[in-house]
């Protein structure tokens, strides 16, 4: 498992950009996304949305090759992220991913000390249920599929 390139260091979207004048660090990002079996997207929601950095990274994506097919699945560190998880959705979609639409996979950590959420994350039954929802998209990704419509 491997994290993604800093997005801070992918430059503003520029379809002028493209194609040979690709930065260095989109390629090193759309590179690490050619080779993932799948993605994790967790995220924090801002404003309603999506951080401006990761909708930066993704329209980078949207007319390349590295994306379509790949399959997703969306994580949240809180339950109040109803609103990033509806537009990851849609723009996900539209850039034709699979996407592992099961129940929303969140756990309450926000505003929580480090320890109260190092605890939660340590409790037996939640470790479960982490290691359960993953062995599922696991197994989701390894099968075949075409894109979430």
């Amino acid at each position: 498992m491997a994290m993604a390139p800093d997005l801070a260091t992918i430059p503003p979207f520029n379809p002028d950009l493209e194609g040979a004048a690709t930065p260095a660090a989109v390629s090193a990002f759309a590179s690490a996304v050619a080779v993932a079996d799948g993605l994790l997207i967790a995220t924090p929601e801002y404003a309603h949305g999506i951080p401006g950095a990761l909708k930066n990274a993704l329209d980078w994506l949207v007319s390349r090759s590295e994306i379509p097919g790949k399959p997703v699945m969306l994580v949240h560190g809180s339950t109040r992220g109803t609103y990033v998880r509806d537009h990851l959705r849609e723009v996900l979609q539209t850039m034709s991913v699979r996407l592992f639409d099961r129940e929303a996979f969140e756990l309450h950590l926000i505003g929580k000390p480090v320890e109260d959420a190092r605890a939660i994350l340590d409790d037996a039954d939640q470790r479960a249920r982490i290691r359960a929802h993953v062995a599922a998209f696991a197994d989701f990704a390894a099968g075949p599929g075409l894109p979430t419509a």
